[in-house]
């Protein structure tokens, strides 16, 4: 004996015989006698072949519902273990959301523990009762107690949810039995368990048959003996053409350990299934039998019997007539065929011989049609067949249609006192061909009341016989029509987005609809019949509204004098109080730049009732100030703007949190507005070998396209503007000598690259920066220099074309101070080479300013290069100084020629000599000096000079010859004049010798 079946829910571990399990969580249900020893009866059985067919059953049961979800469950005992599939599962049942206080991706037992008191906790709510079955039993993979939790909830949301409205006694088994008996009535046949009456298939066949006829018209003659092959040839057509899907296999149904609680939830889907559309189906209880042959109205033995069946809206299927005779009776014989204008339609008779009683048989399609069999009978008595339909008399509203709606009660009065012996037949036909019901009062003095309800608009054919033949005005054409226009009825409000908790309005406007009645109905999903409260105004405006406490689709269903309004039923989506799923965050880019607000939009209009956090945490997880902004957006309809300015630079998360859940965890990279690294500078004004000129422009670019993360601003730095509030990516500067900085133009060029231009005034250094935020970009600061070639003078004797006497020095003078610091280069070429060549002395006795001397010996044209720095001077062109022996010209001829010698350094010459004379100065080096040649020898000849009286240079003229120098003057003036002999050399045995001699008249 196996007493561990799981059936529900108190035997499950035997608490229905008084146990507990501990720690269990421990809930009551009610299960009548009947149902406990049937469970009882379960528990003691034999068989344990019940567990592997429940195990697949209760599997493709779950799978059914999880395809919407795009789950799918393999093995029952690992993969409910962790929660998430019996969540989903739950959900798609009930409708509802479960909620978020669960963990969609568990990863520890904890978690998944969790998970599955979750959904324990959810079915508590849902009034869903279990014992003795803990979270334990399912993430343990407990095989038995997991089927008996599966089967709790195949009971209650499948087969308990289509048992609600039966009010007949007995447990759920028993009013499922009852249910499925309903479906089978039209065959005749009944189920007595959900076990052996359904081993062969026929039962099924039958079923499926009964709810399509004609989907299995052959299922009267199926062989028991192939029962695997009924089973299946019934499931698959069940599935096919009324959606039962095939959750028991047919080997399963068939098998002699079939399980009823497997049978149960497969054959549960029945109850609330629907044709489809195109399925092959017959309808038998359409079809309508007339005349006196199946009425007997005026019948006589030997007579033919007529009557007409019309099967034209029944569907193909074939009709069959037979005529069973009085006891003893010949057989009678039918004739009867469709040969009439109206497809479908069949005339026939037969020919009764004897008296009695006749029964007509009519089926279609094997089933009888509407009130078949018929019990005919004949008589050769004529005054018991005499009746006159013409003297019935009929009367009122349920023949005219006047002032009758739908659902109310139409009525009309049958008199047929003087009409013979018979009683009136009445039918009632609706709109769609269906019969309708209808009652009959008899006041037993041949008067019949009869009422009925018609449940919509059209138009109904009421048909009243007597003794089988109809009144004069059979059947009577009954119209029942609206008295209100319906569809100028106007519903507001149902657009609006409703949850739960909300007791949403919607209005009604029927003011031009005319009067009538505005009724409701509000149908929850589930499909409860939902509360509501409908007020008017006795003007035309109602206002309907509603207090759902399910999520998911409600429908309205509104009709107004009966008529349902156009475009319904409405639909209302009722979503949970709150839907952080719902709510958007809108960041334009990922990528944020550092120093410049931030703004995003978070949209929660869809995400329900809850309160919305936002916070910004940097790189290191501390928490950055937010602004919200409730100005610029509109924060009543649940639109809301947030602002924040990053710092420094790195990661930053977004996160938002709604109603307490998480929404998003949004990573944004604050980047600088401009990476200095990247940036490029270049231009001819940053050459280092090509400097500056002062007054003409020096241009560069600043290509910053692969820099910027976006645009930028690059202003000229202002030093006097330190810590201004105007902002500045980029910040250039370029300070000229003098310690100021210079004007800059600054013009973009094209997206991203910058020309700037600036003109130094000043010869000197400069020293360009470029920076952002205090930080200087790769190679600054870059220095520059400029020269100002035009500012340097040079002026004085040494480059001037007179003035310069042979023998003598000579200078000139070199003014760049306002130039800028660079080196002097000077080269004089005169007639002069070796050692007769000038050799410029250079001083500079303040910074800047140069003095350059030089001596020349000989007379004639000189060349003075001038170079400072790289640059030459006086526009490339050599100054071209002449150097003289006489600045007055040559010497008059007439004058006297004395001549003094100097020998060995010493003066020899008259005492005395005239201004008319010629004095010639004639200067040999002895023998011993020879050597000395190098220092004042024909290389380097000495220099001579003449002084008069009055310190004043007496015009001379060198000329030399071997070792011999002879210097002409030609003195103009009276009284001593100096002769200075002056050598190359510092040393005085060498160097300077003077001696006297007397000019005289």
């Amino acid at each position: 004996m196996y007493r561990d079946r799981p059936i529900p829910m108190e035997y499950a571990m035997g608490t229905g015989f008084g146990l507990t399990k501990p720690g269990a969580v421990t809930m009551t249900t009610q299960v009548n006698e009947d149902e406990r020893q049937c469970y009882l009866d379960d528990v003691i059985s034999e068989n344990v072949g019940w567990i592997r067919i429940q195990e697949k059953t209760f599997k493709r049961w779950m799978n059914e519902h999880l395809k919407h979800r795009k789950l799918e469950v393999e093995d029952i005992t690992e993969d409910l273990n962790d929660g998430l599939a019996l969540i989903n599962l739950l959900e798609v049942l009930s409708h509802k959301s479960i909620g978020r206080n669960y963990t969609k991706k568990p990863r520890i037992n904890a978690q998944k523990m969790e998970n599955i008191v979750a959904t324990f906790n959810f079915m508590k709510g849902e009034g869903i009762k279990i014992v003795n079955i803990d979270s334990t039993d399912i993430m343990q993979g407990n095989m038995k107690l997991t089927l008996g939790l599966i089967w709790t909830l195949i009971f209650n949301y499948q087969i308990a949810a289509n048992l609600k409205d039966d009010n007949s006694g007995g447990g759920p088994k028993k009013k499922l039995l009852n249910k499925i008996n309903q479906k089978l009535q039209p065959s005749g046949r009944k189920a007595k368990n959900f076990t052996g009456d359904w081993n062969d298939g026929t039962l099924l066949a039958c079923l499926v048959n009964c709810i399509a006829p004609g989907l299995i018209p052959n299922y009267t003659i199926l062989n028991p003996d192939d029962k695997v092959e009924n089973i299946k040839m019934a499931m698959d057509l069940a599935e096919t053409w009324l959606g039962v899907p095939k959750l028991l296999a047919p080997e399963d149904m068939a098998s002699t350990s079939a399980d009823d609680l497997s049978n149960m939830t497969y054959l549960s889907g029945f109850l609330d299934c629907k044709v489809k559309e195109g399925a092959p189906v017959v309808y038998p209880n359409r079809c309508i039998a007339r005349g006196p042959g199946v009425s007997g109205v005026g019948l006589l033995p030997g007579k033919p019997a007529t009557f007409e069946i019309d099967a034209s809206k029944c569907g193909a299927g074939d009709v069959v007539v037979t005529v069973d005779g009085p006891e003893g009776s010949d057989p009678v014989k039918v004739e009867y065929s469709a040969g009439g204008d109206t497809p479908g339609v069949y005339t026939g008779s037969y020919h009764p011989k004897d008296e009695g009683e006749y029964t007509v048989n009519v089926t279609f399609c094997g089933v009888d049609v509407p009130k078949a069999p018929f019990k005919v009978k004949i008589y050769n008595d004529g005054p018991r067949n005499k009746v006159d339909p013409k003297k019935v008399k009929v009367e009122g509203p349920g023949l005219t249609g006047d002032m009758i709606l739908p659902d109310e009660n139409a009525w009309f009065k049958i008199n047929y006192l003087e009409a013979g012996p018979a009683e009136p037949k009445v039918e009632i036909v609706g709109p769609d061909s269906q019969p309708i019901a209808f009652n009959v009062e008899q006041d037993g003095k041949g008067e019949q009341y009869v009422s009925y309800k018609p449940p919509k608009f059209g138009m109904y054919n009421v048909a009243v016989n007597f003794g089988g033949m109809p009144l004069p005005n059979s059947p009577y054409k009954v119209k029942i029509s609206p008295k209100v226009d319906a569809s100028k009825v106007k519903v507001a409000g149902l657009a609006q987005i409703v949850r739960i908790g909300d007791s949403p309005v919607f209005n009604i406007d029927t003011t031009t609809a005319g009067e009538g009645k505005m009724e409701a109905q509000v149908v929850s999903p589930s499909g409860k019949l939902l509360d509501f409260v409908l007020d008017d105004d006795d003007a035309g405006h109602h206002t309907l509204k509603i207090n759902p406490s399910e999520m998911g689709t409600h429908t309205i269903s509104l009709v107004y004098g009966k008529v349902p309004v156009p475009h319904g039923p409405f639909s209302v989506k009722v979503r949970p109080e709150s839907e952080p799923d719902k709510v958007k965050v809108q960041i334009e880019n990922s990528v944020i730049r550092l120093g410049e607000p931030t703004k995003f939009k978070i949209d929660s209009t869809e995400a329900g009732n809850g309160d919305l956090v936002v916070r910004i945490l940097d790189s290191l997880g501390n928490e950055v100030e937010v602004d919200h902004d409730q100005n610029g957006y509109e924060v009543s309809l649940g639109l809301d703007t947030f602002t924040f300015t990053p710092k420094k630079e790195g990661d930053y998360v977004v996160d938002v949190t709604f109603a307490g859940e998480p929404v998003t965890e949004a990573r944004l990279a604050a980047e600088p507005r401009l990476k200095l690294d990247k940036l490029n500078i270049f231009g001819d004004g940053l050459n280092s070998n090509k400097p500056l000129k002062v007054g003409e422009e020096c241009k560069m670019t600043i290509d910053a396209s692969r820099a910027m993360t976006g645009d930028i601003v690059i202003r000229e730095k202002d030093p006097n503007k330190m810590g201004a509030e105007d902002h500045a990516d980029l910040e250039l500067l370029v300070v000229g000598p003098d310690g100021r900085p210079v004007t800059l133009e600054i013009e973009e060029s094209e997206p991203g690259v910058f020309k700037v231009a600036f003109t130094p005034d000043k010869a000197g250094n400069y020293l360009f920066v470029a920076e952002s935020e205090g930080v200087a970009a790769p190679k600054c600061p870059i220095p520059l220099k400029a020269r100002g070639l035009k500012s340097v003078k040079v002026y004085g004797p040494g480059i001037e074309p007179s003035g310069n006497l042979c023998g003598f020095d000579t200078h000139f003078v070199v003014d760049a101070r306002e130039a800028g610091e660079e080196q002097l280069f000077v080269d004089i070429v005169g007639p002069g080479t070796g050692e007769f060549k000038p050799v410029p002395t250079i001083t500079e006795p303040k910074k800047g300013l140069f003095n350059i001397k030089y001596d020349v010996s000989l007379h004639n044209n000189y060349d003075v290069n001038v170079k400072y720095g790289e640059d030459s001077l006086n526009q490339g062109k050599p100054y071209k100084p002449k150097v003289h022996t006489h600045s007055v010209g040559a010497f008059p001829s007439t004058r006297r020629r004395v001549e003094i010698q100097i020998t060995h350094l010493s003066l020899e010459a008259p005492s005395s000599c005239s201004v008319d004379d010629y004095i010639d100065i004639r200067l040999k080096y002895a023998q011993r000096f020879k050597s000395t040649a190098k220092v004042c020898g024909p290389a380097q000849p000495p220099t001579v000079k003449v002084i008069g009286p009055a310190r004043k240079l007496v015009d001379t003229k060198t000329s030399v010859k071997d070792s011999t120098y002879k210097i002409r003057a030609s003195p103009v003036e009276v009284g001593a004049h100096k002769v200075v002999v002056r050598c190359s050399d510092s040393d005085l045995v060498y160097g300077s010798f003077s001696n006297m001699f007397e000019i005289t008249k």
